[in-house]
């Protein structure tokens, strides 16, 4: 990428697919350049071309639609390739799914991640005519050109991937969370360009609130759009929870989140460029005028980058404790200590302390908890040893273990994916393929017996769960996750998705024609429970979302212990439910489609909708 002012360029350093395909179409990304309005392919780019590789890759150029295509291409794995850097797992689509990127889909001011297509789709459109920032009035731009509508864009469909029910909501925060997670991994994109982030240091002189759009989300969109300013900004807002308490909009809650975020990143940076101030000042902390020396703007470029990266990850390894449905910023909170908690216990940068203190100041932080200490703030363990081995759904976790390791080298083959990709409901089996058959087809047989396995685990421990056994119960999600700590060892987790569709606490109410709303018009309403297991299959962790249980021979044939635990997840279902049915009730109310269009009013609630209201 290039800028026309200053002609120098940016490179995105992406690993290299010996079989990419032109478009491009490689392991986890396919480039689809269809232009829908005028009905034209446009040829597809070869980045394996040795005319290309020799140049590393081609000369941007917006008149040139494979280098739209380039860009896109190289934007997505370098997201991909940061998230599988920070999660611990090799990421996957399902089965050999790609995930379909279309440089110039439409014509608007919008781009958008839609999950019917499993694609990202970009528009185009005319600068303003009146305010095009420093560009033609009436000039084509091109949303696909921008690297954090592309990074904003493809984390929509990572958080899709791997927490699909993240797109139901059913509480003001989960559609912001999607917004508030894509705008940070945007945001701190920008902090894999080492050059740009230096010179936003020498600009502002060390001090990145001012004088820098290093902060600032997509500047060239927001400007040429006529709003004189970036689409949205990290920084710029008070420390006070006032924003966030009367914010209902997603983008609005989210930058609360971001900018809390963004507190703590700034307030550790500072910290831990003070004692370079203090040996280019003499002690006195006050710089002297001038520009900076090259060695100190290094220097402090590098605590910058550093210290953004393990924000990030702070970030990313906290949505593997996250609950599958109904997530809230206080979830969110809980989930990044707990996680971070585990690998960093000593908390030596202060890290941790730090994001919960600039929480607290934005008024964020999780209801019911007893302080805002890290052993209040850490997830539920279950009320009695919870263990995935020696029961009758006993799981050998062993051969799992061994080929989720083996799965990290970029050739391996995956163990098992989410049960979408295989049928959970076989009986478990024990039989193994024959050694001369294809790796894939061992691993999904592998695979296969695992889902059933620990979806018999499910349904056994339904209740210590918060689930109810008398509904059916869905493994969503299995995964065995590697996550580095202080000491740089790795630190392997199991982490187990349970949730169930409540059919009976769905609204059952009549249209106005007289019949039922159908299933598929009604707003799901799910129960859940993420489980976090020791690679020894003891359960250290639940997060659970409940709802009321239901009384039945089942429930009555439990021990006391079990029966008691049950009555108090009932409680707390009954008071989600409650809140669910009416956060509903408020977006029905709201939606000036909801008189004469079957069906709930907050299916109409997606990821398109909000984002073209936000470009308008």
């Amino acid at each position: 990428m290039s800028t026309r002012l200053s002609g120098r360029f940016l490179t995105i350093d992406v690993p290299l697919e010996r079989d990419l395909a032109p478009g491009p179409c490689g392991r986890l990304v396919q480039v689809v350049d269809y232009d829908a309005p005028h009905g034209v392919w446009y040829t597809p780019v070869d980045l394996n071309a040795p005319t290309v590789l020799v140049q590393q890759g081609l000369r941007p150029s917006e008149a040139d639609p494979r280098t739209h295509q380039q860009v896109v291409y190289a934007v997505a794995m370098s997201v991909l390739e940061r998230f599988e850097k920070f999660s611990g797992f090799r990421f996957r689509w399902q089965g050999d799914d790609k995930l379909r990127i279309v440089p110039h889909a439409f014509e608007g001011r919008n781009a958008y991640f839609d999950k019917r297509l499993r694609a990202v789709l970009f528009g185009y459109y005319r600068a303003d005519e009146r305010d095009p920032g420093a560009n033609l009035p009436g000039q084509m731009m091109f949303t696909c050109l921008s690297v954090d509508v592309v990074a904003h864009e493809v984390t929509h469909a990572i958080i899709q991937r791997i927490r699909e029910y993240f797109s139901e909501p059913t509480h003001p925060d989960v559609l912001a969370f999607h917004e508030t997670f894509a705008d940070l991994v945007a945001l701190f994109h920008h902090f894999t360009f080492r050059e740009v982030v230096a010179e936003a240091v020498a600009t502002s002189r060390g001090d990145l609130e001012t004088g820098s759009a290093l902060l600032d989300l997509a500047s060239e969109f927001g400007v040429s759009t006529g709003r004189g300013a970036a689409l949205r900004s990290a920084i710029g807002s008070e420390r006070t929870p006032d924003a966030f308490l009367h914010a209902t909009e997603p983008h609005e809650r989210g930058a609360c989140f971001v900018a809390a975020v963004f507190d703590a990143f700034l307030d550790t940076y500072r910290g831990r460029i003070g004692d370079l101030r203090r040996l280019a000042s003499n002690g006195t902390g006050v710089l002297p005028e001038g520009a900076l020396p090259p060695d100190l703007v290094d220097r402090v470029t590098s605590e910058a980058v550093s210290n953004a990266d393990r924000i990030l990850g702070m970030v990313i390894r906290g949505l593997q404790y996250l609950p599958v449905v109904d997530v809230t910023f206080g979830d969110v909170v809980r989930a990044i200590v707990t996680a971070d908690q585990g690998l960093y216990p000593d908390d030596a940068m202060h890290l941790r302390a730090t994001l919960i203190e600039s929480f607290r100041r934005r008024g964020i932080y999780p209801p019911g908890v007893s302080s805002l200490a890290d052993d209040a703030l850490l997830w539920e363990r279950p009320r009695s040893p919870l263990r995935l081995t020696g029961d009758a759904a006993n799981v050998d976790l062993a051969p799992l273990i061994l080929e989720a390791t083996l799965d990290l080298d970029v050739k391996g083959t995956a163990s098992f994916d989410q049960p979408h990709d295989a049928p959970t409901d076989d009986p478990p089996t024990n039989d193994t393929p024959p050694d001369d058959a294809p790796p894939r087809t061992k691993s999904a047989t592998r695979g296969r017996a695992y889902l059933a396995r620990f979806q018999e685990w499910g349904v056994l421990h339904a209740y210590e769960l918060g689930l109810d056994a008398a509904h059916k119960i869905e493994l969503v999600g299995a995964r065995i996750v590697y996550q580095r700590g202080a000491d740089d060892q790795p630190r392997p987790i199991v982490v187990l998705q349970y949730a169930q569709r409540r059919d009976d606490l769905e609204d059952q109410t009549l249209t106005a024609k007289g019949t039922q709303i159908p299933r598929e018009k009604r707003a799901a309403i799910r129960a859940s429970a993420t489980v976090i297991a020791r690679v020894d299959g003891e359960v250290r962790y639940l997060v659970t979302k409940p709802l009321p249980i239901t009384d039945s021979p089942l429930l009555q044939a439990q021990p006391d212990p079990v029966r008691a635990l049950a009555a108090a997840y009932d409680q707390r279902g009954r008071r989600r439910l409650d809140a669910i049915r009416s956060w509903f009730g408020d977006v029905e109310d709201r939606d000036p489609l909801a008189s004469w269009v079957d069906g709930d009013a907050a299916l109409r609630l997606d990821l398109a909708r909000l984002h073209a209201e936000a470009a308008t």
